[in-house]
Protein backbone atom coordinates (compact mmCIF):
# COMPACT_ATOMS: atom_id res chain seq x y z
CA UNK A 1 0.00 0.00 0.00
CA UNK A 2 1.29 3.46 -0.92
CA UNK A 3 0.83 5.90 1.95
CA UNK A 4 0.58 9.68 1.83
CA UNK A 5 3.79 11.67 2.27
CA UNK A 6 5.54 10.86 5.57
CA UNK A 7 3.02 8.23 6.59
CA UNK A 8 5.59 5.45 6.20
CA UNK A 9 8.62 7.54 7.15
CA UNK A 10 7.38 8.98 10.44
CA UNK A 11 9.12 6.55 12.80
CA UNK A 12 12.47 6.78 11.00
CA UNK A 13 12.39 10.33 9.67
CA UNK A 14 14.92 11.86 12.07
CA UNK A 15 17.20 8.84 11.59
CA UNK A 16 17.08 9.02 7.80
CA UNK A 17 17.35 12.80 7.46
CA UNK A 18 20.90 13.99 6.82
CA UNK A 19 20.49 17.04 9.04
CA UNK A 20 22.45 18.53 11.93
CA UNK A 21 19.34 19.61 13.83
CA UNK A 22 21.22 21.25 16.71
CA UNK A 23 23.33 23.45 14.44
CA UNK A 24 20.35 24.33 12.24
CA UNK A 25 18.16 25.21 15.24
CA UNK A 26 20.89 27.45 16.65
CA UNK A 27 21.09 29.26 13.32
CA UNK A 28 17.32 29.81 13.22
CA UNK A 29 17.29 30.89 16.87
CA UNK A 30 19.91 33.52 16.10
CA UNK A 31 17.66 34.98 13.40
CA UNK A 32 14.64 34.97 15.71
CA UNK A 33 16.62 36.75 18.43
CA UNK A 34 17.89 39.34 15.95
CA UNK A 35 14.66 40.09 14.11
CA UNK A 36 11.54 38.88 15.97
CA UNK A 37 9.83 41.12 18.51
CA UNK A 38 9.14 38.28 20.95
CA UNK A 39 9.53 34.59 21.70
CA UNK A 40 6.02 33.30 20.91
CA UNK A 41 5.84 31.34 17.68
CA UNK A 42 4.92 28.32 15.63
CA UNK A 43 6.92 25.67 13.83
CA UNK A 44 4.83 24.97 10.72
CA UNK A 45 5.26 21.68 8.90
CA UNK A 46 6.94 20.51 12.08
CA UNK A 47 6.96 16.83 11.15
CA UNK A 48 8.29 14.79 14.06
CA UNK A 49 9.03 17.99 15.98
CA UNK A 50 12.82 18.02 15.65
CA UNK A 51 13.01 21.82 15.46
CA UNK A 52 9.95 22.41 17.67
CA UNK A 53 11.52 20.51 20.54
CA UNK A 54 14.84 22.30 20.19
CA UNK A 55 13.20 25.72 20.07
CA UNK A 56 11.21 24.81 23.18
CA UNK A 57 14.39 23.82 25.01
CA UNK A 58 15.89 27.18 24.00
CA UNK A 59 13.10 28.91 25.88
CA UNK A 60 10.67 29.76 23.08
CA UNK A 61 6.91 29.53 23.61
CA UNK A 62 6.31 27.49 20.47
CA UNK A 63 3.73 25.04 19.12
CA UNK A 64 3.97 22.74 16.12
CA UNK A 65 1.61 22.07 13.24
CA UNK A 66 1.69 19.55 10.42
CA UNK A 67 -0.65 17.95 7.89
CA UNK A 68 0.56 14.39 8.61
CA UNK A 69 -1.16 12.62 11.54
CA UNK A 70 1.62 10.02 11.60
CA UNK A 71 4.34 12.63 11.93
CA UNK A 72 2.40 14.44 14.67
CA UNK A 73 1.98 11.18 16.58
CA UNK A 74 5.73 10.67 16.39
CA UNK A 75 6.32 14.27 17.50
CA UNK A 76 4.12 13.79 20.56
CA UNK A 77 5.90 10.55 21.47
CA UNK A 78 9.36 12.13 21.26
CA UNK A 79 8.17 15.22 23.12
CA UNK A 80 6.86 13.12 26.02
CA UNK A 81 10.09 11.10 26.09
CA UNK A 82 12.07 14.34 26.43
CA UNK A 83 9.81 15.64 29.20
CA UNK A 84 8.62 18.66 27.23
CA UNK A 85 5.18 20.27 27.08
CA UNK A 86 4.37 21.25 23.48
CA UNK A 87 1.04 21.56 21.69
CA UNK A 88 0.83 19.96 18.23
CA UNK A 89 -1.98 20.72 15.79
CA UNK A 90 -3.07 18.94 12.62
CA UNK A 91 -3.19 21.79 10.07
CA UNK A 92 -2.56 22.41 6.40
CA UNK A 93 -0.14 25.34 6.17
CA UNK A 94 -2.20 26.84 3.34
CA UNK A 95 -4.89 27.53 5.94
CA UNK A 96 -2.63 27.99 8.97
CA UNK A 97 -4.12 29.96 11.84
CA UNK A 98 -3.30 30.90 15.41
CA UNK A 99 -5.51 32.03 18.28
CA UNK A 100 -2.92 34.64 19.24
CA UNK A 101 -0.60 36.84 17.23
CA UNK A 102 2.82 35.30 16.82
CA UNK A 103 6.30 36.79 16.97
CA UNK A 104 7.73 34.25 14.53
CA UNK A 105 6.89 31.33 12.27
CA UNK A 106 9.40 28.76 11.09
CA UNK A 107 8.88 26.30 8.23
CA UNK A 108 11.97 24.12 7.93
CA UNK A 109 13.23 21.38 5.60
CA UNK A 110 11.42 21.84 2.31
CA UNK A 111 7.92 22.62 3.62
CA UNK A 112 7.31 25.24 0.95
CA UNK A 113 8.45 22.84 -1.80
CA UNK A 114 5.38 20.72 -1.08
CA UNK A 115 3.15 23.58 -2.26
CA UNK A 116 2.54 24.62 -5.84
CA UNK A 117 2.67 28.32 -6.71
CA UNK A 118 -0.91 29.01 -5.71
CA UNK A 119 -0.52 27.02 -2.49
CA UNK A 120 2.64 28.92 -1.60
CA UNK A 121 0.81 32.23 -1.92
CA UNK A 122 -2.04 30.95 0.25
CA UNK A 123 0.41 29.79 2.91
CA UNK A 124 2.28 33.08 2.97
CA UNK A 125 -1.04 34.93 3.32
CA UNK A 126 -2.03 32.66 6.22
CA UNK A 127 1.33 33.20 7.91
CA UNK A 128 0.97 36.96 7.51
CA UNK A 129 -2.45 36.90 9.15
CA UNK A 130 -1.09 34.93 12.11
CA UNK A 131 1.98 37.11 12.69
CA UNK A 132 2.05 40.35 14.64
CA UNK A 133 3.35 43.40 12.81
CA UNK A 134 7.12 43.02 12.57
CA UNK A 135 6.85 39.25 13.07
CA UNK A 136 9.49 37.05 11.45
CA UNK A 137 8.89 34.33 8.86
CA UNK A 138 11.85 31.94 8.51
CA UNK A 139 11.80 29.12 5.97
CA UNK A 140 13.98 27.25 3.51
CA UNK A 141 13.49 25.60 0.12
CA UNK A 142 15.35 23.06 -1.92
CA UNK A 143 16.59 25.19 -4.79
CA UNK A 144 15.69 24.81 -8.45
CA UNK A 145 19.27 23.61 -9.00
CA UNK A 146 18.88 20.86 -6.40
CA UNK A 147 15.52 19.58 -7.59
CA UNK A 148 16.25 19.78 -11.30
CA UNK A 149 19.91 18.73 -11.32
CA UNK A 150 20.72 16.77 -8.18
CA UNK A 151 17.40 15.03 -7.41
CA UNK A 152 15.58 14.60 -10.74
CA UNK A 153 16.13 11.32 -12.61
CA UNK A 154 18.31 9.97 -9.81
CA UNK A 155 17.97 7.02 -7.45
CA UNK A 156 19.11 7.17 -3.83
CA UNK A 157 19.17 4.47 -1.21
CA UNK A 158 20.65 3.09 1.97
CA UNK A 159 20.96 -0.43 3.37
CA UNK A 160 21.44 -1.08 7.10
CA UNK A 161 20.69 -3.95 9.46
CA UNK A 162 17.46 -2.29 10.59
CA UNK A 163 16.12 -0.79 7.38
CA UNK A 164 16.64 -0.37 3.65
CA UNK A 165 15.16 2.36 1.51
CA UNK A 166 15.04 3.17 -2.19
CA UNK A 167 14.14 6.66 -3.35
CA UNK A 168 13.14 7.11 -7.02
CA UNK A 169 12.76 10.58 -8.55
CA UNK A 170 10.95 11.52 -11.74
CA UNK A 171 10.87 15.12 -12.99
CA UNK A 172 7.84 16.86 -14.42
CA UNK A 173 7.36 20.39 -15.69
CA UNK A 174 7.60 22.39 -12.46
CA UNK A 175 8.76 19.79 -9.99
CA UNK A 176 9.74 16.25 -9.07
CA UNK A 177 7.67 13.18 -8.17
CA UNK A 178 9.31 11.02 -5.52
CA UNK A 179 8.50 7.37 -4.80
CA UNK A 180 10.03 5.82 -1.68
CA UNK A 181 10.13 2.12 -0.80
CA UNK A 182 11.10 1.40 2.78
CA UNK A 183 11.87 -2.03 4.23
CA UNK A 184 11.89 -2.07 8.06
CA UNK A 185 13.25 -5.01 10.06
CA UNK A 186 10.93 -6.15 12.82
CA UNK A 187 11.75 -7.78 16.15
CA UNK A 188 11.25 -11.20 14.53
CA UNK A 189 13.86 -10.41 11.88
CA UNK A 190 11.31 -10.14 9.08
CA UNK A 191 11.04 -7.02 6.95
CA UNK A 192 7.91 -4.94 6.50
CA UNK A 193 7.61 -3.04 3.23
CA UNK A 194 6.16 0.47 3.24
CA UNK A 195 5.76 2.81 0.29
CA UNK A 196 4.83 6.43 -0.13
CA UNK A 197 4.62 9.12 -2.78
CA UNK A 198 5.86 12.73 -2.59
CA UNK A 199 5.61 15.69 -4.94
CA UNK A 200 7.89 18.70 -4.59
CA UNK A 201 7.60 21.87 -6.65
CA UNK A 202 10.35 24.11 -7.98
CA UNK A 203 10.09 27.75 -6.92
CA UNK A 204 12.54 30.29 -8.26
CA UNK A 205 13.94 32.93 -5.94
CA UNK A 206 12.02 35.62 -7.83
CA UNK A 207 8.73 33.73 -7.49
CA UNK A 208 9.22 33.34 -3.76
CA UNK A 209 10.18 36.98 -3.25
CA UNK A 210 7.16 38.17 -5.26
CA UNK A 211 4.82 35.94 -3.26
CA UNK A 212 6.25 37.29 -0.01
CA UNK A 213 5.69 40.89 -1.11
CA UNK A 214 2.11 40.13 -2.16
CA UNK A 215 1.45 38.63 1.29
CA UNK A 216 2.72 41.74 3.08
CA UNK A 217 6.30 40.70 3.87
CA UNK A 218 9.58 42.54 3.51
CA UNK A 219 12.55 40.32 2.72
CA UNK A 220 15.30 40.70 5.34
CA UNK A 221 17.84 38.25 3.94
CA UNK A 222 18.31 35.32 1.59
CA UNK A 223 21.11 32.90 2.43
CA UNK A 224 22.62 29.56 1.60
CA UNK A 225 22.94 26.78 4.15
CA UNK A 226 23.47 28.23 7.63
CA UNK A 227 24.29 31.68 6.31
CA UNK A 228 26.61 30.96 3.40
CA UNK A 229 26.24 33.10 0.25
CA UNK A 230 23.71 31.98 -2.35
CA UNK A 231 25.44 30.66 -5.48
CA UNK A 232 24.17 29.08 -8.73
CA UNK A 233 24.76 25.60 -7.28
CA UNK A 234 23.32 26.31 -3.81
CA UNK A 235 21.06 23.42 -2.89
CA UNK A 236 19.16 24.93 0.04
CA UNK A 237 18.12 28.58 0.28
CA UNK A 238 16.92 30.21 3.49
CA UNK A 239 14.53 33.17 3.43
CA UNK A 240 13.91 35.53 6.33
CA UNK A 241 11.09 38.03 5.98
CA UNK A 242 9.34 40.46 8.29
CA UNK A 243 5.62 41.25 8.24
CA UNK A 244 5.11 44.87 7.28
Amino acid sequence: MVLSAYGALADLYETLADVNYDEWAQYISGKISAHAAGRVGADVGCGSGAFTRRLKRMGYDVFGSDISPEMLARAMTLTREEGLDITYLNMDMRSFRSLKKLSFITACTDCVNYLDGRGMKRAFSSFSSALARGGLLAFDVSSAYKLQTVIADNLFGEDTEDYTYLWFNKPFDGGVEMDISLFIRGADGRYEKREEHHVQYVHTEAEIENALREAGFELISKEGYLGTPVAPDTQRIFFFAKKR
